[in-house]
């Protein structure tokens, strides 16, 4: 994977969160102002938010792998860089993978075990294993870029 590719993915995922995002804000302001101004709402706007944000807060975890962009503690490399920051950023990386695939493993037996269920979000009426199955491509998604990652640093912009 070359660098270029590495971030126009991550181009890509960022816009497309911002966008559920957007969608989500979106909905809640129309719903407030339908409700100040007419006294009506959006049907199942607390479901369509919830989802929306939701959904967009999962599509940024792989940029958050692949950048190496998440929660840090810099102790250690903040006192003498050249000694710490790449073993710690390695080993960082390195709980990062272990981290994503257990998540990635846990969504993966909840879809297994929720495949063919009936079950449908109570406001839309949305397939829940067809959700479930959603939230386990991004989670299996993130373990890529973990491994990315891990494996090639500088795709993502990693130091």
């Amino acid at each position: 994977m070359s660098a270029g590719a590495g971030k126009a993915a991550s181009a890509f995922l960022l816009y497309a969160s911002g966008a559920c995002f957007l969608v989500g804000a979106a909905v809640t302001v129309v719903d407030v102002s339908l409700r100040a101004a007419m006294g009506a709402n959006v049907p199942a706007a607390i479901e369509l938010t919830s989802l929306s944000i939701g959904l967009g807060a999962l599509i940024s975890m792989p940029v958050c792998y692949l950048k190496r962009s998440h929660v840090t503690a810099k102790l250690l490399s903040e006192l003498s860089p050249r000694r710490f920051a790449r073993p710690l950023g390695f080993l960082g990386a390195l709980v990062s993978v272990g981290f994503a695939l257990l998540l990635f493993w846990i969504m993966l037996a909840n879809v297994l075990e929720k495949l063919g269920s009936p079950e449908t979000t109570s406001d839309l009426g949305l397939s829940k294993p067809l959700a479930l199955i959603i939230v386990a491509i991004t989670m299996g998604a993130g373990l890529i870029a973990a491994l990315v990652s891990l494996v090639w640093p500088r795709i993502g912009g990693a130091r």
